[in-house]
């Protein structure tokens, strides 16, 4: 990926099971119990439900029409001053709002997060179906997020249980020490 003529170093690409074993890794790779992690609301209820029952804290980042449902830098920052956060989770477009982050936005929240210290997950399952504009992932700004996707929506192969994340080098045995623990591998069908 390349943004502003500088080039970003993207990481590695772990295959999962689908985008729900993403999650999980990224989650457990990233947070300790108690992490705090923020998220759009309105948002996809899993991402919540996965993040309790890890034992993080979510942290609701209400959104309205003027902010076109999606988190802002300020908002983020103002978040964070009330209390430190460990993450935020962004998805864009976004379930169930359909809001696509601007590449200007996006890069806006990303450096924001970075300067604050705050992990960035982009939830890129979504990429493809838009109609708009083009949809642009996190690595564009950074190789130092972790985005994830699947098969499911872009390519019609929901059940199929394949899908992939992108790690900065930093995370990458972690994921695959946990990934080997957990799920083995991905489906040998898919």
């Amino acid at each position: 990926a390349e943004t502003h003529g500088v080039d970003v170093p993207i990481g590695r690409i772990a295959v999962t099971m689908g985008s729900s074993s993403a999650f999980i890794l990224s989650f457990l790779a990233l947070f300790e119990a108690g992490a705090r992690v923020a998220i759009a609301s309105p948002g996809y209820p899993a991402y919540k439900n996965i993040l309790e029952a890890l034992g993080c804290e979510v942290v609701f980042i209400e959104t309205t029409a003027a902010t076109r449902y999606a988190v802002t830098p300020d908002m983020l920052a103002a978040e964070h001053a009330r209390r430190r956060l460990d993450g935020i989770l962004i998805a864009s477009p976004a379930n169930p709002t359909g809001t696509m982050m601007t590449p200007q936005a996006l890069e806006a929240l990303i450096e924001a997060s970075q300067d604050l210290g705050i992990r960035f997950i982009s939830d890129e399952i979504y990429h493809g179906l838009s109609y708009e504009m083009p949809c642009h992932t996190a690595l564009e700004t950074s190789g130092d997020v972790v985005v994830i996707n699947s098969f499911s929506k872009y390519y019609c192969m929901t059940g199929w249980r394949i899908g992939w994340m992108v790690v900065p080098e930093s995370l990458a045995r972690s994921v695959e020490c946990l990934a080997q623990n957990l799920f083995i591998s991905a489906p040998q069908l898919s």
